[in-house]
């Protein structure tokens, strides 16, 4: 199911969640795959972006991307509790990603603590060009 104000949707999968998105352009797809984590990690906290922080990232694929990115932003949430807000990526092809995330630091008085993420997986995995844009998923090991 899609909530098509969002841009991104979950699915369920056996003990863990997928995250299925789509873009016009590959940006817009990671953007939404991002906010998907985001959302899965703090529910619907109101999060005001304070920090910025750059990123480059490189892969030998698409798919391999998507995950770099999707595990880069686990990475901050694990060892900063820095959750992302805002994204200013100029580039993003399907082998490089670079630009600049803005987001907070997940407060418990003030966020609501989602679900325990434990690691974004490979399996089903998957970036596809198509007609009009871009879709993926990815499943999220909960």
């Amino acid at each position: 199911m899609r909530d098509a104000d969002k841009g991104y949707a979950f699915f369920d999968h056996t003990a863990d969640i997928g995250i299925c998105a789509q873009g016009t352009t590959l940006g817009e797809l990671f953007i939404r795959m991002a906010q998907g984590l985001v959302e899965l990690l703090a529910e619907d906290s109101i999060l005001t972006p304070q920090q910025a922080r750059a990123v480059q990232l490189s892969a030998k694929d698409a798919d391999s991307l998507l995950l770099a990115w999707l595990q880069e932003i686990l990475f901050w949430f694990s060892t900063d509790r820095f959750l992302t807000v805002q994204y200013a990526l100029d580039e993003v092809t399907p082998t490089q990603l670079r630009g600049q995330v803005r987001g907070a630091t997940f407060d418990p008085s003030r966020h609501a603590q989602g679900r325990e993420v434990k690691a974004i997986t490979r399996h089903l995995l998957e970036v596809r060009r198509e007609p009009g844009g871009w879709s993926g998923r990815v499943i999220v090991d909960i």
